[in-house]
């Protein structure tokens, strides 16, 4: 049987391009694009490594049996793992609609792998008001996060929020996400949640999800 994934690619906004002829190849078809505006300072960003403040989120629809051979494409193509240029990972899905689940199982006869795969990476979302942006970059990289991108939560309106994720993100608020190792997860959402937490003036909430696979910007991968 096969399973669907989210397949999340941050990368440089020139990066558009070639992004798309992965989709092509691949018959990748569910995807979109969010603008991903980092306002973190100098000094963060050389802490993390990042090249640019400007970052393109891409989110896809793939199935399971094809997680290695974009990631490797996306490897391939766009340079990923040079140091601040991105980073791609695939986190699974619970349910979808199922003329997404038709449309992939008709292309290819998958036998599912009954044995869970040990979650190496986790990715943490931060959900901050704005202003406390450094304070949760500073505490992800004290407990040893290499990575982070920063997304501004507009709402669509006085009373509406952007939903990402699954969670509905409040006008207002900044969206800071992490991919980290397993073994440094819980720690680096202690530090934050001690730093910006609920109790805090940054009133902050922070969440992790697994994710299957990564490549690119650090060596969380390694």
């Amino acid at each position: 049987m096969t399973k669907l994934k989210l397949l999340i690619i941050i990368c440089e906004e020139n990066c558009e391009k070639k992004i798309k002829n992965i989709y092509l190849k691949n018959n990748i078809f569910m995807k979109f694009l969010i603008k991903g505006n980092g306002t973190a300072s100098s000094s963060i960003l050389e802490y993390f490594g990042l090249l640019e403040t400007k970052k393109d989120i891409h989110l896809s629809i793939i199935p399971d049996y094809l997680e290695a051979k974009i990631l490797n494409q996306i490897n391939k193509n766009l340079n990923i793992n040079d140091l601040g240029l991105g980073i791609a990972f695939c986190i699974s899905l619970t349910s979808a609609n199922k003329y997404l689940l038709n449309g992939f199982e008709n292309k290819k006869d998958i036998k599912e792998n009954e044995m869970m795969k040990e979650v190496k990476n986790h990715l943490i979302i931060t959900i901050v008001l704005e202003g406390h942006l450094e304070q949760v970059m500073s505490a992800a990289k004290k407990m040893g996060a290499q990575g982070g991108t920063v997304i501004r939560g507009h709402g669509l309106g006085n009373k509406d929020a952007v939903k990402l994720f699954g969670f509905e993100i409040e006008p207002g608020r900044e969206i800071v996400l992490n991919v980290v190792d397993t073994k440094i997860k819980k720690q680096v959402m202690e530090e934050i949640t001690k730093t910006v937490g609920i109790k805090t003036p940054g009133k902050g909430i922070c969440i992790a999800l697994p994710v299957d696979a990564v490549t690119g910007m650090t060596d969380i991968d390694k």
